[in-house]
């Protein structure tokens, strides 16, 4: 299972999708640190915290999603997976499939995370790009803040900048996972591609719009991209987290139970 799982990923792996993520990987650092010049940043937190809190916690699931799922649905659509099926096992290529997704999913989301840390908390600093983080501009009457009081998640930095670097990219590339799962099972149920692609999407924003409404913003999807939030405990955003793998697991299963019945392998 495992070699045909490191082979999928190096099919996966087309210069289309390496040109994505790349770009997906350099654009946060990039457009946080060209907009910084305009922003009163206290330092290392505070710089990452507008790296990460740009247009990036809009288009999540869409991101998430594009890195596997919509390549693959091509093969849905070109029928590849029903011409296969009498060399390999449905459900063995199917389950590859979904395993390759996930794991190439929660790389590049935790790369997403992990590459503005090392430019915020290391590389940045040791250049000085942002000049000092502007600290001049900071209002002297303004009472410092800790870094580990900011928003969740920096509880972290209480233990070392490297907890929490590495501990948030590990949430957001197991949320990444998440995501992307949901819209490659939701391809075998809903016969328009691009419908199953939108849909982890707009579910996404209807939660986030539903529980802003109801002020209770920390349970909702978003909550992933704490950094524009009060600081809640850490276990509030595992919350809606556990909710989605309940459905992803629920999906994974309708899916193996119908493989021989779902019309998009017919």
């Amino acid at each position: 299972m495992l070699k045909t799982v490191r082979k999928e990923l190096r099919t996966a792996l087309s210069w289309k999708v390496g040109v994505f993520v790349a770009a997906l990987l350099v654009l946060p650092s990039l457009f946080g640190t060209v907009i910084s010049d305009g922003y009163a940043l206290s330092g290392s937190a505070d710089f990452f915290t507008l790296v990460m809190a740009g247009v990036l916690p809009l288009i999540f699931p869409l991101l998430a999603v594009a890195v596997y799922a919509v390549p693959f649905s091509d093969q849905l659509s070109n029928r590849y997976l029903v011409y296969t099926r009498i060399r390999i096992d449905i459900r063995r290529n199917l389950a590859t499939k979904a395993l390759a997704n996930l794991i190439l999913a929660f790389i590049v989301f935790f790369l997403v995370a992990f590459i503005p840390f090392l430019w915020a908390f290391f590389i940045e600093p040791s250049l000085g790009v942002i000049n000092e983080y502007h600290q001049s501009r900071v209002s002297p009457g303004v009472v410092a803040v800790s870094p580990s009081t900011i928003n969740t998640f920096s509880q972290l930095l209480a233990i070392g900048p490297w907890a929490y670097g590495v501990g948030y990219s590990l949430v957001l590339g197991l949320n990444g996972a998440i995501y992307a799962s949901l819209g490659f099972l939701l391809l075998f149920l809903i016969p328009n591609r691009f419908v199953a692609i939108a849909i982890p999407f707009v579910g996404y924003n209807i939660f986030n719009f539903v529980f802003g409404v109801l002020a209770i913003p920390q349970f909702s999807p978003a909550i992933v991209f704490p950094f524009n939030l009060t600081q809640f405990p850490m276990w509030v955003p595992f919350v809606p987290f556990t909710v989605l793998i309940v459905v992803a697991l629920g999906l994974a299963v309708y899916v193996h139970r119908n493989t021989h019945r779902l019309d998009v392998l017919l």
